[in-house]
């Protein structure tokens, strides 16, 4: 129990470091630059490829390109070929504010997930769902800024 505890408190940690991160500039979360990281290395995602890359849901990574396009360190644009596709990429202050910063957590923690055997990664969801039981509702990207439903006692049961 104590190994499953302790290699939690070492993914918390390390979540709880990139969320405080001094280095975060002009007040952006890190999941909007996360995202920014996402759009320099592939420019031009529509919201769907975006969420697949950053692996959440579509509606919640929308939240952050729309505010990450209030600051003007997005461009959204109706692709030629296909009116109905919204394509998001960096804007020249994005870009710039990308090739700054260092690589976000969330990209090491993907990757490290990505190493895993599929049916390892089966299983570890499994078992996180046990723990923390999916709600009817996408869960926001980390570090979001977004209100937290009231309390956790799912958590307590």
């Amino acid at each position: 129990m104590r190994g499953v505890l302790d290699a939690l408190r070492w993914i918390v940690r390390d979540l709880r470091v990139a969320s405080a991160s001094p280095g975060l500039p002009l007040g952006l979360s890190a999941a909007q630059m996360f995202v920014l990281h996402v759009l320099h290395s592939e420019p031009g995602l529509s919201l769907g490829e975006l969420a697949d890359r950053t692996v959440t849901d579509q509606s919640s990574v929308s939240v952050v390109v729309r505010k990450l396009h209030e600051k003007k360190l997005v461009v959204k644009r109706l692709t030629t070929e296909d009116r109905r596709r919204m394509e998001v990429s960096l804007s020249a202050s994005g870009r710039r504010l990308a090739e700054r910063t260092p690589a976000p957590v969330q990209e090491v923690l993907i990757a490290r997930l990505t190493s895993l055997l599929p049916e390892d990664l089966r299983r570890l969801r499994q078992l996180l769902e046990r723990i923390a039981p999916p709600e009817a509702t996408a869960p926001p990207m980390f570090f979001d800024d977004q209100p937290q439903p009231a309390g956790i006692d799912h958590l307590h049961d």
